[in-house]
């Protein structure tokens, strides 16, 4: 009798424990927490703003505008997709641009092709100001061939992110030898699959897409695990999110005029709830001080080569 009694309390030991893991592991599986994606793409090198037909705050008020959506967000993201540098070749203007981005404090940055409009070794000389990544893309610069950070990994809040990039293959396709030649872009889609086992035990993954609004689309369809794609390259202006399988793409225009702001809950690796608006910053808006001291720096640098 006492034998049959002891195996009896380790029986129901055992079971409670079984017990216990089984509501561990439904909890951990229906993780629920909030986060503010906060993203921008395709400001091509705008530093001031212009009283434009479609208002351009520049970067001079992307900054302040940037500074207090952060302050009003609380698990906040910061995200761009790339094309902020100038398609013209100014290696002045690409070094007050990325000082500007530093300031603002990005969490993750996709390249663009025209990061690299300046040349290949000006965007090597100033690439660590900033957290990029790219899945596919390598360039060569003193001697070597540079890989850029293929993703990264941030815990905002309580929520683990995967955040990863990737280019069109056709980029580059009009650019001058000189930079073709330095660039090595492989197939997107199998760096997007490599990479993806890298991310799997996070709560969301995130793409940085720099292959435009048509090809954003297909690759949800390819890879249903990515919870949510940041467009750029086309410079579409996805006014409402776009939901493929689960899976949502937002674009955030042409000209850097618009930062997207998307409040999402996040459940079981996707966004089951959100709410989405755009912030445009405009002439009358005010400067950040900081990105406006650098666009005085950078007026007086141009000057030194453009005197009037």
């Amino acid at each position: 009798m006492n034998h049959q009694w002891k195996n009896s309390i380790i029986i129901a030991l055992c079971l409670a424990v079984c017990a216990l893991f089984i509501y561990n592991d439904a909890f951990s599986q229906n993780k629920t927490s909030s986060l503010t994606f906060i993203y921008t793409n395709s400001l091509n090198g705008t530093l001031e703003a212009c009283q434009c037909g479609d208002p351009k705050g520049g970067l001079i008020k992307r900054g302040y505008a940037m500074t207090q959506l952060k302050h009003t967000y609380k698990n906040v993201v910061v995200l761009d997709s790339g094309d902020f540098c100038s398609y013209y070749p100014d290696t002045i203007l690409i070094k007050y641009v990325m000082k500007g981005y530093k300031h603002i404090g990005y969490t993750a940055v996709g390249v663009g092709d025209q990061e690299f409009a300046a040349g290949v070794g000006t965007f090597h000389t100033y690439s660590g100001y900033l957290p990029f990544v790219c899945a596919n893309l390598k360039y060569y610069a003193k001697g070597k061939w540079q890989a850029i950070r293929p993703s990264v990994t941030v815990t905002i809040g309580t929520t683990k992110i995967g955040i990863t990039a990737v280019i069109d293959n056709d980029a580059f396709k009009y650019y001058i030898n000189e930079i073709i030649t330095k660039i090595k872009i492989s197939d997107y889609v199998q760096a997007l699959k490599n990479e993806l086992k890298n991310l799997q035990n996070t709560d969301l993954i995130v793409v940085l897409s720099h292959l435009g609004f048509e090809k954003d689309k297909e690759l949800a369809t390819l890879f249903p695990a990515v919870g949510l794609i940041v467009g750029g390259h086309s410079q579409t202006l996805v006014k409402k999110p776009v939901k493929v399988g689960n899976t949502l793409i937002v674009q955030a225009g042409p000209g850097g005029a618009r930062i997207g702001v998307l409040q999402a809950t996040v459940t079981n690796k996707y966004i089951t709830r959100y709410t989405h608006s755009f912030v445009q910053p405009k002439w009358e808006d005010p400067d950040d001080p900081a990105i406006a001291v650098m666009v005085d720096e950078y007026n007086k640098e141009i000057a030194k080569y453009f005197p009037r």
